[in-house]
């Protein structure tokens, strides 16, 4: 167990007062048991070994439960003095309250003990603090018997078939992604638990592993530029080899709970950089057999690109929306909270698939590169990958827009949207609901009107294409860092021209017929090596810090 934790076991005979007591006289987050709790140590280790800003409660997936679950966090909990309208999970009577909620866990525990309700005093806690609307993370359990039960028979049966668990395959299991696509899940994973019990092994860390998958990518895409069946054929199979290897990182951040927010930056951009330099290398593959895919490649860059900041953007947003239900508090005396569920309920393992399937996320995606690739080659894949982004845009751009349309009309108020707009003096969104599609539209636009440059003037190359990728590579570089609730410096953006300035700048050179390769390297240089490594020092300062 973290040593930085302090612990209580919660009896029958525990009230809030020694709770909030235990709370107020330690400095570190304090961990409330149940004497009734049987879970497996993985199971504990979810609140005792994994970072955490908030507090937290152990919890099981049950339909009727009597905890309710909205957007990863617990907004209704029950007692012997509440219940839930509709639960969606069951509480297993662990519970960690964090310091750094400090003052309105101590204010919402004070208000409990002056209602004397009855009830155990951890569900009690449970109770307040959720009605009080202070952030309580939810942490589903799985793969292992788990109980909360005053039978202790149970407990004791429940403890035995724990001890027959394998646990060390419990945590390669647990560090899967739950919520991965069909072909992850099904195929990807099936081998990097494989390569991650390996790492474990060999003492390698998550950012080692997502640098030996960017190498692996990266040659990938080098085979790919050969252009010959062989060497396409290599670079499919590379490509998905990179990916498996790509599993491997997160499921060994999960599995050593070594966490970081370089390591998460690393992951997403390498997986950018990868996907689409491997549409360069079939650009140049196609370019040695004399075919020119260079506005295909371009094309496809910006799809994904549309498609990656929306999803991201549509996700946080979403997620700000929920939080603004919780801004109201409950009556901590009232039985009902009257608080339901919003999302919706599963309908089935086909429907559920099919769904994940038709998202077209990165396991379908890159299987369907490398398949295209070495059926047809490079104007095989430029044709049907297009044709999959669009069938896949149709169907889940209609549910966001019902979705979005739902939502109260007005912005989100926060920085996110303004963040990422790279437009000179702009800090605000354009649209009320729809704010989250923004940048992905001035993405569009600016891409739209360089590749528009770039073919007038018959200059469609490779350092056409570099300037447009290291532009992309920036603007997730904006998306990633609005995500943390950051803003890159604006010398950064300053010297990136923003978005009016770019294309002014490079219309010029083409008209001119300066040589677009000092571009090329100018945004190369500084979106890809001085913003990065911007952002690592950055980081590491503030990390020394504290």
């Amino acid at each position: 167990m973290n040593q930085s934790l302090t612990s209580l076991i919660v009896t029958s005979s525990t009230t809030i007062d020694e709770v909030l007591s235990t709370f107020v006289d330690s400095q570190n987050d304090l961990l409330l048991i149940d004497e009734n709790a049987v879970v497996a140590d993985p199971h504990l280790e979810l609140l005792t070994d994994y970072p955490r800003s908030a507090s937290a409660a152990l919890v099981a997936i049950e339909n009727n439960g009597d905890t309710l679950m909205r957007q990863n966090r617990i907004a209704s909990a029950s007692s012997a003095s509440h219940r839930v309208t509709f639960g969606n999970r069951r509480f297993l009577g662990l519970l960690r309250l964090s310091q750094k909620q400090r003052e309105p866990i101590i204010a919402a525990l004070e208000n409990a003990i002056t209602k004397k309700l009855k009830g155990n005093a951890i569900d009690l806690v449970l109770v307040a603090l959720v009605r009080a609307t202070i952030q309580v993370d939810s942490a589903d359990v799985w793969g292992a018997p788990c109980t909360r039960s005053s039978n202790q028979t149970e407990r004791e049966e429940v403890s035995k078939e724990i001890a027959k668990t394998n646990i060390g395959r419990l945590r390669l299991s647990m560090a899967n992604r739950a919520n991965d696509g069909f072909f992850s899940v099904f195929f990807l994973r099936k081998f990097s638990k494989i390569l991650t019990w390996v790492a474990v092994k060999v003492g390698a860390t998550p950012n080692q592993v997502t640098l030996i998958s960017f190498a692996i990518g990266l040659y990938s895409a080098f085979c790919f530029a050969q252009g010959t069946f062989w060497q396409i054929f290599l670079g499919a199979v590379l490509l998905q080899l990179s990916i498996i290897v790509d599993c491997v990182d997160g499921e060994l951040a999960r599995y050593t709970r070594k966490f970081s927010q370089l390591g998460a930056w690393l992951d997403a951009v390498t997986d950018r950089v990868k996907e689409y330099m491997v549409f360069l290398g079939l650009a140049i593959g196609a370019d040695k057999s004399g075919r020119d895919l260079w506005i295909p490649a371009m094309i496809m860059m910006l799809i994904q690109t549309f498609r990656h900041l929306s999803d991201y953007n549509f996700a946080r947003v979403v997620k700000f929306r929920v939080e603004e239900t919780f801004v109201e508090p409950v009556d901590f005396i009232a039985d009902f909270d009257g608080i339901i569920p919003i999302e919706k309920q599963p309908k089935g393992r086909l429907r559920y698939w099919l769904g994940k399937i038709i998202q077209f996320p990165i396991g379908e995606r890159w299987l369907a590169i490398s398949a295209s690739a070495v059926i047809g080659g490079a104007a095989f894949t430029f044709t049907i990958m297009p044709i999959l982004a669009a069938i896949s845009g149709i169907v889940v751009y209609r549910g966001r827009i019902i979705n979005t349309r739902q939502m109260a009309k007005k912005p989100t108020g926060r920085s996110l949207i303004p963040d990422q707009a790279d437009l000179f003096g702009v800090r605000r969104s354009f649209t009320e609901r729809f704010d989250w599609i923004e940048p992905s539209i001035l993405r569009l636009i600016e891409g739209a009107f360089l590749i528009w440059i770039f073919a007038s003037s018959d200059q469609v190359n490779i350092a056409a294409y570099m300037i447009i990728f290291s532009i992309v590579f920036h603007h997730y570089d904006n998306l990633y860092r609005a995500l943390q609730n950051e803003t890159k410096p604006r010398w950064l953006s300053a010297l990136g021209l923003y978005v009016g300035g770019r294309i002014l700048l490079i219309g010029i050179a083409v008209q001119q017929e300066w040589p677009l390769e000092i571009l090329a390297w100018y945004f190369s240089a500084l979106f890809l090596v001085v913003s990065s490594l911007q952002w690592v020092l950055s980081h590491r300062a503030n990390k020394m810090r504290k």
